[in-house]
């Protein structure tokens, strides 16, 4: 159903309400018609909708659509942010009934009725993007619109910009024919992109479909785009509002309705407090590091001083104190601070960003390290800040690590925990597996509290199938660092390496719950899922991984039901590699790794050395991409071949057998 807009065409019989003469059909939806109608003992103009019987399947919906009026009617006028309802009826002879409400201002540039169009956000859009300025007027005014809604048990079900129509320059809520019983659970409605994962019909799904209308005003993107942003926006006069009210719509469109706002008042609240000028994403990091500090049990006097410490200086990165003076060494790793205190300001708040694991905003952590550096070139601190960066997730426009990175490192600071780490990411990637080990136990030895040096060595010790001893610095990592994401998935990659599947995928939805939108995390459990046999569940996976990293929705589900279809036909598990052989069989020069997976699971042992060993030739060529180094001895494909000769002659070709544990005889 759509809100008021242009005529549309002459209908075959014209409805009749009372005290009212119908002067145009201004809007057409699947249920009816919106007229222009003028009150003929006052003269006022108001919107009247016609609600047609014929257009529903039987009774019942049509009574239902007309109960929620009337229940909407009780409460319409108690508040300014309602469309206000002035009457409503029902003409049985006519088939129809109908409600009249406020009219929305005219858009049209002349004031007669012959030329009215109503002012929708939808019309405002197509100009482009809003000021965020705006957007916060309309976000405060409609989220109290549906506080208000949902306060008195009722839900809207279909809030797009198209409904949000402006009275008297107040946005507010229009095709209020849909609003219905929180609870009634009967018929389906909503548009696509603006619907939540569980459906409508809920308050949550109602701040989900908020949570996209302020983000396609803000950033002038489609909402099937989010939670992607402009790649200009750094840019813009008004960046540092649209990053801040992205972090709202962040919460507003979480998929697991458990991480939303739980109530339209939180996330007005967190508007209103943007709309002051204040930071969301300070407040969020001020009462993130509470949370862990009250899980940890910071009860001691010692650690309480250490807590306010560090909250000091990453909740208030504007105010910096020299760290000589304040920090000891072993609460600050990442070297000492500039006499620049713009580079200082410009680090903690990179460092502030990529701690706290704001994603959506690494890349603007990217452009504070990279000005520091052109700020201070010998200054440490952005560098580690780089490292850290590179290391923790893929960022858009953001280049990947480079061994360059341990060189800098080296130079300003030899003694740093993240310049070990640097030094055996570099020999790590070259194959120089004993130097990686080696500067990785630097790296936890410099400093105890650097969570990246236990979280890289129980990372690199888990690919090499120590998966006990990998436990053992990740659970380190996790004391150190409890609402890192990445932990947690490397925790599960534990497990997974001693094929404790169950368990795995436990720990990579620890990681998933802290950052919902990781497409790794949901690579990884489908990873899990396929491992246990589940290959129809691991499918499901797999599409919302590929829709996450941007693969066309349309392709997603063709892939998916690519394996439904073959388990459905019968094929079952063979039939599932044999289809993935004659994809793979097509590509000529790479994916040698997935080929020898995808032999070993058609039963040819023979074939899947021979493209590991392939992999393992064409691995420099490869670069980064190679799985071979990082898999081998991680991946349950290889159970049956680790007693093979030719299997352990490869292993010793690519120097794992130096760091891995000895193979039992």
């Amino acid at each position: 159903m759509s809100a008021p807009g242009n005529p549309g065409s002459r209908l075959p019989m014209k409805p009749v309400i009372p005290d009212y003469e119908l002067l145009q059909c201004v809007g057409r939806g699947a249920y009816g018609e919106v007229w222009l109608a003028r009150n003929t003992a006052t003269g006022a103009l108001r919107a009247a909708k016609i609600v047609w019987r014929n257009t529903f399947e039987d009774e019942r919906p049509f009574q239902r659509e007309f109960d929620g009026i009337q229940k909407f009617e009780r409460i319409s006028r108690e508040h300014p942010s309602q469309l206000a309802l002035f009457h409503i009826g029902r003409n049985e002879s006519g088939g129809y009934f109908y409600y009249v409400m406020e009219l929305a201002d005219s858009a049209a540039s002349e004031g007669s009725t012959s030329s009215y169009i109503a002012h929708t956000l939808r019309a405002d859009l197509k100009k482009g993007r809003l000021p965020t300025a705006k957007v916060l007027e309309i976000g405060l005014a409609l989220s109290e619109a549906l506080s208000h809604l949902h306060s008195n048990g009722l839900v809207h079900r279909d809030v797009k910009p198209s409904n949000v129509i402006f009275v008297n320059g107040r946005p507010k809520l229009a095709d209020i024919g849909l609003v219905t019983d929180a609870s009634d659970q009967c018929s389906i409605v909503g548009t696509e992109g603006y619907l939540s994962p569980e459906g409508p019909g809920t308050p949550q799904a109602d701040i989900f479909a908020l949570g996209k209308v302020l983000y396609e005003a803000a950033t002038g993107l489609d909402r099937r785009e989010f939670p992607k942003l402009p790649d200009h926006l750094r840019s813009w006069q008004d960046a540092a509002q649209v990053f801040e009210l992205n972090e709202i719509t962040l919460k507003a469109c979480a998929r697991d309705s458990g991480h939303r706002y739980q109530t339209c008042d939180e996330m007005r609240a967190d508007l209103a407090l943007l709309r002051q000028g204040k930071s969301v994403k300070q407040k969020r990091t001020q009462q993130q590091r509470w949370l862990i500090c009250k899980r940890a049990g910071f009860v001691l006097f010692g650690v309480a001083v250490v807590a306010v410490i560090i909250a000091f200086f990453f909740v208030r990165p504007r105010e910096i104190v020299p760290t000589q003076k304040i920090w000891p060494a072993d609460l600050y790793p990442d070297g000492p601070p500039s006499t620049n205190e713009v580079a200082n300001t410009l680090c903690t708040e990179g460092f502030r960003i990529i701690r706290s694991d704001e994603y959506t905003n690494y890349f603007e952590a990217y452009t504070d390290f990279r000005r520091a550096i052109e700020l201070e070139p010998r200054f440490a601190q952005p560098s580690v800040g780089m490292l850290e960066l590179r290391l923790r997730e893929p960022v858009p426009n953001v280049p990947p690590f480079t061994p360059d990175i341990a060189d800098r490192l080296e130079m300003l600071d030899p003694n740093l925990a993240a310049t070990a780490v640097a030094k055996s990411v570099v020999s790590y990637y070259n194959g120089e597996y004993e130097a990686a080990e080696r500067f990785a136990k630097k790296a936890t030895n410099a400093s105890s509290g650097y969570e990246l040096g236990h979280t890289w060595y129980g990372y690199i010790l888990t690919h090499w199938g120590r998966f006990a001893e990998g436990r053992s610095e990740l659970e380190k990592s996790v004391k150190l660092a409890p609402s890192k994401a990445i932990v947690y998935t490397c925790l599960g990659q534990t497990y997974y390496g001693e094929q404790d599947f169950t368990k795995a995928i436990f720990w990579y939805g620890k990681s998933r719950e802290l950052e919902p939108y990781n497409a790794l995390t949901y690579q990884l459990i489908s990873e899990a899922q396929q491992a246990l046999g589940d290959y129809i569940g691991a499918s499901t996976n797999f599409e919302k991984a590929d829709l996450l990293i941007g693969v066309d929705a349309a392709e997603a589900k063709r892939r998916s039901d690519e394996v439904h279809r073959i388990f459905a036909e019968g094929g079952g598990i063979p039939g599932f590699w044999q289809q993935q052989w004659k994809r793979t069989r097509k590509i000529t020069n790479s994916e040698f790794y997935w080929k020898a997976v995808v032999q070993i699971h058609l039963g040819n042992t023979n074939d899947a050395l021979k493209w590991l060993n392939q992999s393992y030739t064409s691995n420099e060529r490869e670069g980064l991409e190679s799985k071979l180094g990082h898999r081998i001895l991680f991946d349950e494909h290889w159970n049956d071949l680790h007693g093979d000769p030719s299997f352990k002659d490869l292993l010793d070709k690519i120097g794992l057998s130096k760091v891995m544990l000895p193979q039992k005889q």
